[in-house]
């Protein structure tokens, strides 16, 4: 006869009570495998398949193989101070099974001295200052932390050559990551010359220094390709195992692989500046203002043939009936972000602090949180990843 604590420990098919298999003759541990292949969307309506469906996706054991939809955003203002808005309602409290929700001073689980402030972020992956190497006197080569908030696994990236650090600064660093694609993740600084040298705006930029969890080693790759990359957060993506950049001109986008050799541009449609570049459902989108309508936002998405299509246009001015005339403007009001798994996007008033959700099928908008305002700023987005990664079994 079982006892009691008989079910502890058991794997997700005992939670479900009746096998969401069924006769299928497929075991839970195969289908959740068949699932963990499919987008987040496709998901989460499967959970309206069955009770034992939904028990079976939503137990711990399961949630460390699926795909996760997105929780929030890092929000990064003018002064690079950040914190974390959750997109949860109501604000979920300090713990969601072992998620801790990811801020700035909220990494508990980090050896004291060892992971500072935050950097970026990477499909579930948080890229952090070293604590440590910042607290020497003698300015040591710049080095950071890399850490799984849903799994409280970190390790710390060595610190970058000395040599190639000589005469230039970065001014901007950027975590790639997709576990699709592989457990390794890639640490991009970029670098430009020292204002002190002597060199003009025009040429500052020096090129890209690309740290491999996989070697363990950085490589230095120089410039070549004729443009540069600005160092805000909101004009860059990882997707298909490049880096996309808006150009420092704004008016096309350029993919860098992580071998730093791959450098190619990708042409926007005439007279479109972009404002924004982002992934979502398995293609690129771009953002941009249009140069003749300030108030006009579209969105662009790159087809399998390589042309841009418009895929939703918005005119902001009438998001706001019955608001004060400057506000109805929408002059303020940018796209924050593309939504990685629908058909909707995230606003953000930099006037009133306000970030909103945008449904593009239903063009309806909702204010999701109030942060603080700043005339420049960037939300990164950030889903959590329940699943184990080799590349940072070493720190913890």
């Amino acid at each position: 006869m079982e006892g009691p604590d008989s079910k502890k420990g058991r794997g997700p098919a005992a939670a479900t009570g009746a096998a969401a298999g069924g006769g299928s003759g497929l075991t839970d541990g195969l289908i959740v495998d068949i699932l963990s292949r499919a987008p987040v969307k496709s998901i989460c309506r499967f959970k309206c398949v069955s009770p034992s469906w939904r028990a079976l996706i939503s137990h711990p054991d399961s949630r460390k193989k699926l795909p996760q939809t997105l929780a929030g955003f890092f929000y990064f203002d003018e002064f690079d101070s950040c914190e974390f808005v959750s997109l949860a309602e109501p604000p979920p409290p300090r713990w969601i099974g072992r998620l801790r929700l990811p801020s700035l001073s909220d990494f508990a689980f980090l050896p004291a001295n060892t992971g500072g402030g935050a950097l970026d972020c990477c499909n579930g992956l948080v890229l952090l200052n070293s604590r440590s190497a910042s607290a020497s006197v003698s300015e040591p080569p710049a080095s950071y932390v890399v850490c799984n908030p849903a799994t409280e696994r970190w390790t710390a990236v060595p610190p970058v050559p000395e040599q190639t650090q000589a005469g230039k600064i970065c001014i901007s660093s950027i975590l790639c990551f997709d576990p699709a694609v592989s457990p390794h993740f890639h640490v991009v600084r970029l670098l430009q010359a020292d204002e002190d040298d002597g060199f003009t705006e025009d040429n500052l930029f020096e090129g890209f220094e690309i740290y491999s969890s996989e070697t363990g080693g950085w490589a230095f790759h120089p410039q070549s390709s004729g443009w540069s990359p600005p160092s805000h957060w909101s004009r860059r993506t990882y997707f298909n195992g490049s880096l996309h950049f808006i150009t420092g001109d704004q008016r096309a986008i350029a993919a860098l692989d992580m071998d730093g050799q791959t450098r190619r541009i990708i042409p926007v449609p005439r007279t479109k500046e972009v404002e924004l570049v982002g992934h979502s459902q398995g293609r690129l989108f771009f953002a941009n203002r249009d140069d003749r309508n300030a108030h006009k936002l579209s969105v662009y998405v790159l087809e399998d043939h390589g042309r841009w299509t418009l895929k939703h246009c918005v005119n902001t001015s009438g998001l706001f009936p019955g608001e004060d005339e400057y506000l109805q403007s929408g002059l303020l009001v940018g796209v924050a972000a593309i939504h990685p798994h629908c058909n909707s996007v995230f606003l953000f008033d930099s006037l009133q602090g306000r970030l909103m959700f945008y449904n593009m099928d239903s063009r309806t908008v909702r204010v999701i949180r109030s942060v603080s305002e700043s005339c420049l700023w960037s939300f990164v987005p950030y889903a959590p990843l329940h699943m184990e990664t080799s590349a940072l079994e070493n720190g913890n």
